[in-house]
């Protein structure tokens, strides 16, 4: 890679010009229609192919049925780990023979958390063998397994073991299910769909949260399961019937073909949108492997390998690099393309599984690669510590309720409803200002050039308000009073408005910015999702009793603060980053 040194040690219209991964041309300036009329237009990235079984060719519905599908699945992992921390005060009631002290029944929480984010070590690299349908389909009837298990299985023992594999039925739905979402949508899409899947995330765990403990209360412990086992079982249906196969291997389709048309000499040549263009400044010229290297002048517009939205990158031979040329059409529509009659895609093989794809080991392996990338610990630490202080507070805020001066009773769940209005505003707001800058930002370049960092600025206040949510709870927890409750609602609101944004957002660039190597991003991610939660979940209440709700939640904000600042380098050297990161990344896609 070029390396680190030389990325910060050139001029910033240096870096503006270059395009490393994640950097392309989202609008095209002067172009001009049939009718004469001069448009500035959004190009279509990735390139999609004229395969009908390219994803990004898909009809609409089949999008749709494939996002309600994945969406209802996400819901259902979320609600089935969340239902159980409302309704834990009634296992002693249950089952009054194996009576267990608080903290012991934490361990259903617990140990849910550290396994939903644990077994995306084996999900995320068996969805890169065998594909993401044969991944999702499994897990998700591991899940429903599981969780019609819970409703006849009895002891303190076996519901632990029962929990256990709930989470790792549900883990899928962190890393391959957004996955996903990336492969069916364009860059100027991904964004507002982004923001339906966290959206999905956070209100299952918010559902469960207010209705299990309704449902445990007035119906019984196996009840939950039950409730659980019917969502389950409809999410596995969708999931079976609705979800095809995303991977798709482009090859030789995302190659720009000369198209000469008649153009004005006052335009600017219109040029596709660039997939990677390593050749952009002469000094990585020379730091180029000799495979991605051409011997003619370099046209920065353009790659010399083969690109692909999903699945394995193929590299073209370095002897048979594209024809150069000023004039280009924005979309690929090569003649020896068109010579080939592409069956349209029925419905029963958009349900056949992917081919067996090898590399097993180097499958398993390079998640951990993926940790010299700054974005993965960024989001590690934010997604890891939100999530850390909605459990904290997910786990203390109903024991909170349920004792004097508020005394809810069966009503704690209640102390959900702000987080749903958090969940509401943080959708809202992602899915409208996420794309939208986006699209702003590349329109307003010379270039037209969209880049993933015009997104991260929109973190900022979300993470103001999520890290101020965790000291408002907190101080309002320490002096009880009548009407405290409504402080601890609008901080446990605040904390969920982060919780919608920060995932969809970089899940979003990490997308963009790593293309396939996203999902291996999250496989770290949703690693330290779950140790955070899992640790604060054991310890909380410990340090809870011993300090009383202050200082925890003090320590908590200092945290999120200082991780909260993280943003900053990214959003203002994020892609001299990417310079220095790009032959890694374009090597192990």
């Amino acid at each position: 890679m070029p390396g680190w040194r030389y990325a910060f040690s050139l001029p910033s219209e240096a870096v503006k010009a270059a395009t490393p991964p994640g950097t392309v041309a989202l609008f095209e300036h002067g172009v001009i229609q049939h009718d004469g009329t001069l448009v500035h237009r959004v190009a279509k990235y990735p390139l999609p192919t004229p395969d009908p079984a390219d994803p990004l060719n898909w009809d609409r519905w089949r999008k749709m049925a494939c996002m309600i599908a994945i969406c209802l699945y996400t819901f259902a992992c979320n609600f089935i780990s969340a239902s159980v921390a409302p309704a834990l005060p009634v296992w002693n009631i249950s089952f009054p023979h194996e009576r267990k002290p608080v903290h012991d029944l934490m361990e259903f929480v617990a140990f849910n958390v550290l396994f939903l984010g644990l077994a995306n070590i084996f999900w995320v690299p068996l969805a890169n063998v065998f594909g993401r349908r044969a991944v999702l389909v499994i897990s998700s009837l591991i899940l429903f397994v599981a969780t019609v298990c819970g409703t006849a299985l009895v002891g303190f023992d076996i519901t632990l073991v029962v929990r256990i594999f709930q989470g790792i039925g549900s883990s899928a739905s962190e890393t391959v299910t957004p996955a996903v979402v990336g492969d069916l949508f364009f860059v100027h899409e991904r964004g507002s769909w982004m923001a339906v899947y966290t959206a999905c995330l956070a209100t299952g765990s918010v559902t469960g949260g207010i209705a299990g403990g309704y449902i445990a209360n007035s119906l019984g412990w196996f009840e939950v399961f039950w409730v659980g086992a019917g969502l389950t079982g409809i999410a596995c249906l969708g999931t079976v019937f609705l979800v095809p196969e995303t991977i798709y291997d482009r090859g030789q389709h995302s190659l720009p073909i000369e198209r000469t048309l008649p153009r004005p000499s006052r335009y600017q040549p219109r040029t596709p949108a660039p997939y990677l263009s390593l050749v952009t400044l002469p000094s990585i010229r020379l730091t180029l492997p000799s495979k991605f290297k051409w011997t003619g002048d370099p046209n920065p517009g353009l790659t010399w390998y083969h690109g692909s939205s999903s699945g394995d990158l193929a590299l073209a031979p370095s002897d048979t690099p594209p024809t150069r040329s000023g004039k280009y059409e924005s979309y690929l529509e090569p003649a020896e393309f068109s010579r080939i009659q592409y069956p349209p895609l029925t419905y029963a093989q958009s349900l056949r599984f992917s081919p067996y794809r090898g590399n097993v080991w180097y499958q398993f392996k390079k998640p951990w690669f993926t940790l010299c990338l700054p974005a993965t610990w960024v989001v590690m630490l934010q997604y890891g510590g939100l999530v850390g202080g909605v459990t904290v507070i997910s786990s203390v805020g109903p024991h909170i309720l349920s004792h004097p001066p508020y005394e809810w009773g069966e009503h704690t769940g209640l102390l959900f409803l702000g987080s749903l209005a958090g969940i509401v505003c943080g959708a809202i707001c992602t899915g409208t200002l996420v794309d939208r800058r986006l699209k702003k930002l590349a329109r307003s370049q010379d270039h037209g050039y969209a880049e993933p960092e015009a997104r991260i600025c929109i973190l900022l206040p979300s993470l103001a308000v999520g890290t101020g949510g965790l000291l408002l709870f907190g101080l309002c927890a320490y002096f009880p009073g009548k009407n405290q409750w409504i402080g601890m609602e609008f901080g446990n609101g605040m904390v969920a408005f982060a919780l919608t944004q920060v995932p969809s957002i970089w899940f979003s660039y990490l997308i963009d910015s790593y293309n396939q190597l996203a999902s291996d991003c999250f496989v770290m991610i949703c690693i330290l999702r779950g140790l955070i939660p899992f640790s604060w979940t054991f310890f909380v209440i410990q340090w809870v009793e011993r300090e009383g709700y202050l200082v925890p939640f003090v320590g908590f904000t200092i945290l999120m603060t200082i991780f909260s600042l993280l943003t900053l380098p990214l959003m203002w050297f994020g892609k001299r980053m990417r310079i220095a990161t790009a032959r890694y990344v374009v090597g192990n896609q």
